[in-house]
């Protein structure tokens, strides 16, 4: 009979699904668990970077002046999807394979319920050569990969797709107000209707949710990567947009381009002749990463080489600036300039560099210059198992049934932009050089129709301590002689870790996502909010940046509710999907003397099951199932100790 103590911490391990394995058995001396050092992909990849030295005299205070009614130079208005995901689309499977991935619906809801949407976007190298399989895949999969015929470094498969994917990602903005840009094949330039079937049915079947259909993908790279003639150059791009134009099902501005990359001019491409298209164009896009780790050999970039760039404000704003006069151009033409693939560096990015706390903050960072700089929409890219920078990444593939998926440290960033935009959809953003704009430190400050709602500030430096500093927040004051706006009380959150090179022990307002292998996108731990007391006498809230961190202030109890609140309280409720129905798993810690003399069920206490199918096992299990491209939610019996009340979990 087991103990009333594993009971409890085995309904323990069922509310919070960290354990690294189903099953654990202590012993009297150690714990055993599978070995992950047994998988060799690079989403399980440990390497740990040397911290580079911090720089001297980092501590101290400095005052960051806000003023009411709006700051010059602020960027043009956006909601709280701004930074959202690019889906590889030979990988868009993990949305929907049989069911809708409760998980991926976990991660989307995280950021919903914070900036009020989602945005991702599907597509890549992958869309240019794909094919609808109108009528299916003679396998029965959503997606069919073959063998690519091109020379992309990215060793891109051919993919043939079903209407599954739009089913699935229909399904999904009805769970979590998810928005989407899908791309759509350009290589066979619609001679053979194909490209015409997919806007047609991702029309059809998206409807209001479609934001844009990306007509091209790096066209640039058309000719080095083989998949157009080797001098493929602008002229011969012109004469391909008119002709695909021509024969795709339009009438409206619904696609986004000229989506350059790597060898051509963005302003050139469009002051030369691109703009002719403006009639059917809704976002002029760009792709851009701000590192190349492509290359191999002896042309292979170091890691720790590259990592101290991405702890730099400086680096940040030259990726970026040189975009702003692509959106003045793109403004001027009546469109929104969009980032449609980005992260940290091209080709899977750098082991323990994207991977690591630096991205976390260098994607916070990053997500807001863009905004700043008048950017609609930035999208960080992920692709399979063997790339260091993504968001979120599901357990290879067998794994699956006693592994959960994998946090990136770079989706904490797309969790504080959320929170930073809020769901007021008319948030602006500017870059306030904090400092005199010291390169180890950032701050920005974002307003909402005039008035200022929300501060991030963000120390790069990891010292801990020694490179701590405060930031001096006033709106107005006796600092400018204008009237003081400055609040009584402010109220702050803040993303933590012990050291920029960590992978996974960070955390948000105190909660974390969790190990490797651990997480089905939800948040876990306690909320910790901080109430910062303004001092009335200087006009200042003296907030501190500890080292490494990013604080987000918000300076009115609007703007903390509007950003989803508190995580457990009446503001920031989310809708969680369990995953259960994904890795057919339940954790458990159990007494070995139980385990050897327990057959998975006794008589004298039922709750006392080892075996999958007992009484413990039939705990709330929500799943989204697809049936003629329409989501059913389906659930089993609630077990009342985990709050589960009609299939959500109130966070």
């Amino acid at each position: 009979m087991l103990k009333s103590s594993v009971i409890f911490t085995l309904l323990s391990s069922l509310a919070t699904p960290f354990a690294s394995a189903a099953v654990t058995v202590y012993t009297a001396s150690s714990t055993t668990t599978a070995d992950l050092s047994l998988y060799t992909v690079a989403s399980n990849d440990q390497t740990i970077l040397q911290v580079p030295a911090a720089p001297a005299n980092q501590a101290g205070t400095v005052l960051a002046q806000l003023y009411d009614g709006g700051m010059t130079g602020m960027g043009n208005p956006v909601n709280g999807g701004f930074l959202g995901f690019s889906v590889e689309l030979s990988v868009a499977a993990m949305l929907s394979e049989w069911f809708l991935r409760p998980e991926f619906l976990n991660y989307c809801a995280v950021l919903e319920s914070r900036g009020g949407s989602v945005t991702v976007r599907v597509g890549g190298n992958t869309q240019d050569k794909a094919i609808l399989a109108v009528d299916g895949n003679p396998s029965g999969k959503t997606i069919d990969k073959y063998k690519g015929t091109d020379a992309s470094p990215t060793e891109t498969p051919d993919v043939h797709f079903t209407l599954d994917i739009f089913y699935a990602m229909a399904s999904i903005s009805k769970l979590v107000k998810a928005n989407w840009f899908f791309g759509i094949p350009f290589i066979a330039v619609d001679s053979d209707g194909n490209a015409g079937l997919v806007v047609q049915y991702a029309k059809q079947i998206l409807g209001s949710n479609l934001l844009a259909l990306q007509l091209a993908n790096e066209p640039d790279l058309y000719g080095p990567h083989l998949k157009k003639q080797a001098d493929y150059s602008e002229a011969d791009f012109f004469a391909d947009t008119q002709t695909m134009i021509a024969k795709l099902p339009i009438t409206e501005p619904i696609l986004a381009g000229p989506s350059i990359c790597c060898m051509w001019d963005t302003n050139t491409v469009l002051n030369d002749g691109y703009l002719n298209f403006k009639d059917s164009l809704a976002f002029i896009d760009v792709m851009h990463y701000p590192n190349n780790n492509c290359a191999t050999g002896a042309d292979a970039v170091v890691p720790q080489d590259v990592f101290p760039n991405y702890l730099n404000h400086h680096n940040v704003q030259n990726v970026v600036t040189p975009y702003a006069s692509t959106a003045q151009i793109s403004i001027a033409a009546g469109k929104q300039m969009m980032m449609m693939e980005t992260n940290t560096a091209s080709c899977g990015g750098f082991p323990g560099v994207s991977d690591s706390f630096a991205a976390s903050l260098w994607g916070v960072d990053y997500g807001l210059q863009m905004a700043y700089n008048n950017f609609t929409y930035a999208l960080l890219h992920f692709g399979g198992q063997n790339v260091y920078y993504n968001p979120f990444t599901p357990p290879p593939t067998n794994m699956t049934k006693y592994r959960q998926w994998t946090t990136g440290a770079v989706f904490y960033a797309n969790i504080v932009v959320a929170e930073a935009l809020g769901k007021g959809g008319a948030s602006q953003v500017i870059d306030l050089q904090l400092d005199n704009n010291n390169e180890n430190r950032a701050g920005y400050a974002i307003y909402e129709k005039g008035e200022a709602t929300r501060a991030v500030f963000i120390n790069y430096v990891s010292n801990p301590g020694a490179s701590d500093y405060t930031v001096q927040v006033a709106i107005g004051g006796q600092q400018t002689g204008l009237p003081n706006k400055t609040p009584t009380s402010v109220k702050v959150k803040y993303l933590r870790a012990d050291s920029v090179s960590v992978k996974y022990n960070i955390t948000w307002a105190g909660q974390t996502m969790g190990q490797q292998y651990a997480s089905d996108g939800r948040l876990y731990g306690d909320a910790e909010v901080q109430t910062i007391q303004c001092d009335t006498t200087t006009q200042l809230c003296d907030i501190p940046v500890p080292s490494p961190s990013v604080a987000l202030v918000f300076l009115t109890d609007e703007a903390f509710t509007n950003s989803g609140g508190a995580a457990g309280d009446a503001t920031g409720s989310t809708l969680t999907f369990a995953t259960t129905v994904t890795t057919g798993k339940v954790h458990a810690t159990i007494d070995l003397a139980a385990l050897a003399t327990s057959n998975g069920r006794n008589g004298s206490m039922p709750l006392g099951a080892t075996s999958k199918g007992g009484a413990l096992s039939s705990w709330a299990e929500q799943g989204v199932r697809m049936a003629g491209g329409v989501a059913q939610l389906w659930w089993s019996v609630a077990i009342t100790v985990l709050g589960v009340v009609g299939g959500a979990v109130m966070m």
